[in-house]
């Protein structure tokens, strides 16, 4: 019995070149005129990326080798006397901690007012991980302005 062209063609073709019920790709749920959907993860990463981004602008030569990871969470056993918020591991990466971050920063993502104070924070335990990797070097190329009252 011969195969029908639907059958044929469809053995031809692999899984992912069309969309369900042999339709063309499907367009984004948001539409064209809607913003990217966000989230805590990418609001942190975002931030995190952007910070690191001044910092290499302004100390290149310091964040040449300087590597930065994101974890959820530390491992249960790497806990001192209090929530880490980042850890160092020499001789050039820090590991970031977002669910601490987060949870410390004491910040409702979903009102509009608090969410320059939460990136604010975010950008500030960034360069006070880096500095503490870089045993305090960064400090000479930071502003007053970057820290405020806190220096």
């Amino acid at each position: 019995m011969p195969r029908s062209r639907r059958q044929v063609a469809s053995s031809r073709r692999s899984r992912g070149s069309r969309s369900r019920h042999g339709r063309e790709l499907r367009s984004s749920a948001a539409g064209p005129f809607l913003p990217q959907l966000t989230g805590r993860i990418p609001r942190f990463m975002q931030s995190v990326a952007e910070t690191l981004g001044y910092l290499q602008a302004i100390a290149p030569e310091l964040m040449a080798d300087v590597r930065i990871s994101v974890a959820p969470m530390p491992a249960s056993d790497q806990h001192r006397d209090g929530m880490d918020r980042w850890q160092i591991r020499p001789p050039n990466e820090v590991i970031l901690y977002r669910v601490p971050i987060e949870r410390l920063a004491r910040l409702s993502l979903s009102s509009q007012a608090d969410q320059p104070r939460y990136r604010e924070y975010v950008e500030r335990t960034v360069v006070m991980a880096v500095s503490e990797l870089l045993d305090g070097r960064l400090d000479e190329f930071l502003t007053r302005d970057f820290w405020g009252d806190e220096s």
